[in-house]
């Protein structure tokens, strides 16, 4: 049964069922992790941010953005204009196809909401409950009895093996990691396989995923690995899209596992 308390840092009212101060942000220190949310329903904006928050979601790397009229191509988004609710999506060629514009708020999100829950679908991933144990058949289920009995052993043999590889793989996968630029004002910062673009857009910056650097030969724009405020872009490793890639890697309660999201993935020539 839900409880409620006092937000420490801003003193307003906060549910066991929520895992952060719908007022300040704060993390809440009462948040009941068992409280069962497959079956919620977010009704509003903020209400279907908690729930994305709550499960992890990587949304700029989703291409999903609540509450924003994101301009860029491949995009799906949400956001309040006077006293409508504009759900769209912005094609792969920038052209924008228009959901729902209108006063229904519920109506909005959900339709918002349902083609969030496909894309997760689509790749295997259950916000909203584990299909995949209840999909299974009984041939499938007696298959992966059987192969728990051999696991064991084979994870020690083959984990002593590969420890070396995968170390290794790491460090080459990571050496490249820092700040890149275009010396015309670009600033990208590459971590992993990925590249992320810092957008001053409206004078409001952040930093989002995109496919690659403007030169192949990108080494040679490298400007190092440490942050410089004279740049005029955020710390990446002060951003929201940092914080999220590695609450993603080091939360071991998380169900769902969006560290292999493609958003190459996504039909995006189609109007939704």
């Amino acid at each position: 049964m839900a409880s409620t308390s006092k937000c420490p840092f801003c003193g307003s009212t906060v549910s066991s069922t929520n895992k952060h101060c719908l007022t300040c942000g704060a993390p809440n220190e009462n948040y009941d992790k068992d409280t069962e949310r497959t079956i919620f329903l977010p009704k509003t904006i903020e209400e279907l941010r908690e729930y994305c928050a709550e499960r992890g979601m990587p949304l700029p790397r989703m291409r999903f953005f609540i509450g924003e009229d994101y301009r860029q191509p491949k995009a799906f988004g949400i956001y309040q204009e006077g006293n409508e609710f504009i759900v769209y999506k912005n094609k792969a060629n920038g052209q924008r196809a228009i959901r729902y514009q209108g006063p229904d708020e519920a109506f909005a999100v959900n339709e918002l909401f349902l083609k969030l829950l496909d894309e997760c679908h689509k790749r295997g991933i259950y916000p909203d409950g584990d299909a995949s144990n209840s999909s299974r058949s009984g041939k499938q289920r007696q298959s992966i009895k059987k192969s728990r009995l051999l696991v064991p052993i084979l994870v020690i043999i083959i984990s002593l093996l590969l420890s070396g590889i995968f170390a290794a793989f790491s460090i080459i996968q990571h050496r490249k990691d820092g700040y890149y630029s275009t010396g015309d004002g670009d600033v990208y910062y590459h971590y992993g396989t990925d590249w992320y673009y810092y957008d001053d857009y409206n004078d409001y910056g952040y930093w989002y995923e995109v496919d690659e650097f403007p030169s192949d030969n990108y080494e040679y724009y490298s400007v190092g690995e440490e942050w410089n405020s004279d740049w005029g872009v955020e710390d990446f490793k002060d951003s929201d899209i940092w914080e999220e890639l590695h609450e993603n890697k080091s939360s071991s309660s998380s169900n769902y596992d969006y560290d292999s999201w493609d958003s190459g993935d996504t039909d995006w020539d189609s109007d939704w």
